[in-house]
């Protein structure tokens, strides 16, 4: 008798194949990204003795965030497309996989047999993902309370941690050497979160390679500045996330040269502030000029870096320029409008602790519609339609139609 099998069958046959096959490896083992950092970079998995990368057909945050989790690299912050960090070689070893968000390991998510694609390395998958520290509630993220993601799940760090450890923290999170605190700074409370303690030699790369032991009894949380902790400020825009480019070095505010300066840096900019996607670079002083120093000049971002500071720039005080050559930018802010005909229409995201997620629409109303609009630059709120008019989303989302949707 001969099993004749349909292509949807022959789909699941080989999958099931493909996985059964990985059983005798440590999933772990068989995943690695390829970038700036062990917790950034594009997506590799290791099949029949060769490393090989991932298309981004289908790839979305639900898939990035079990990569993250699998790599104990913390939360996921970007699913990244289009060979964000550069091309990979040789084999594409998955296509279209679908995860749930809740599985172990990539090779548990739904996807094609193994080496079957229809992509080039142009659409290499990559992620960034939050790592194994963080810094919460800071000017910029090279200082505040020291978050430490273990077993799974944030913890807060006792303050008895050393100079080691904060000498690994500050390099981990490519922010150079920590500085002497001459007075205890206040980065918020953290004692609803589980404790734990750092040992470190101060050699270790991660954070994750020092000793870290549970702890029971209460103790303060640890803080740290790190020396690339210079603030930036957007000034003379229509709300935080938009105007004139200025960065705070040795006590005084200065200004960014636009020699060179465009999306890239744009998006460095506004991820650091926590504002979102950027729209728009801006040149010729577009916000007004600014006074005194111009701190930097002719940046070079790749657009992954997590300060404008650690883009390559001629040195701090270093350009030919003067005021009317300011540069400005405009970021999406925390929210945004997505899937409508114009900037002003759309299904309501809102971007929350690095990433953009969905709201809820229960109790929304006009109140929240007019604020969202104003905050917008978009004049009052029309009719809203009915849920998903405006697509559907792995987020949640609720619509809006502001009065200038031309």
């Amino acid at each position: 008798m001969i099993l004749i099998l349909d292509e949807k069958q022959q789909f699941i046959f080989h999958l099931s194949l493909g996985l059964l096959s990985l059983l005798q490896f440590t999933e772990c083992e068989n995943i690695r990204l390829v970038g700036p950092s062990c917790c950034s970079g594009r997506v590799e998995v290791f099949y029949q003795d060769s490393w090989g990368t991932v298309c981004d057909d289908e790839w979305s945050i639900a898939n990035a965030e079990v990569v993250c989790r699998e790599l104990n690299c913390g939360t996921a912050m970007e699913a990244k497309n289009g060979a964000f960090f550069g091309r990979g070689k040789d084999e594409i070893w998955l296509d279209d996989v679908q995860c749930v968000g809740n599985e172990s390991s990539i090779l548990q998510c739904q996807h094609r047999p193994f080496g079957q694609n229809n992509c080039g390395h142009n659409e290499d998958a990559g992620v960034v993902c939050s790592g194994h520290v963080r810094l919460v509630n800071g000017t910029t993220h090279c200082n505040g309370r020291v978050e430490i993601y273990h077993e799974g799940q944030w913890k807060r760090v006792c303050s008895d941690w050393g100079k080691q450890a904060a000498q690994v923290v500050c390099q981990e999170v490519g922010c150079g050497d920590p500085l002497a605190q001459t007075e205890t700074l206040n980065f918020g409370d953290a004692r609803a979160l589980p404790a734990i303690k750092t040992i470190c030699s101060g050699n270790e790369i991660s954070v994750s390679q020092c000793s870290l032991l549970k702890v029971n009894e209460i103790c303060d949380d640890a803080t740290v500045v790190c020396g690339n902790s210079q603030p930036i400020r957007l000034v003379n825009g229509t709300n935080r996330c938009s105007g004139r480019v200025e960065i705070y070095y040795s006590s005084q505010w200065g200004t960014v040269c636009d020699d060179r300066w465009g999306m890239q840096e744009a998006t460095v900019a506004c991820r650091e502030m926590n504002c979102g996607n950027a729209l728009s670079v801006k040149y010729k002083a577009y916000f007004g000029r600014g006074q005194d120093q111009i701190w930097l000049d002719e940046m070079e971002c790749t657009g992954h870096e997590k300060s404008l500071a650690q883009c390559p720039h001629k040195g701090f005080g270093e350009h030919d320029c003067n005021h009317s050559e300011d540069a400005g930018l405009v970021c999406s802010d925390t929210v945004r409008l997505i899937n409508g005909t114009n900037s002003c229409s759309g299904r309501v995201e809102v971007y929350h602790d690095g990433r953009w997620g969905k709201l809820c629409s229960n109790n929304w109303g006009l109140k929240e519609a007019t604020v969202l609009c104003n905050e917008l630059n978009c004049g009052d709120p029309k009719n809203s339609k009915d849920i998903f008019y405006f697509g559907d989303s792995s987020l949640q989302g609720f619509t809006s139609r502001c009065s200038d949707n031309m």
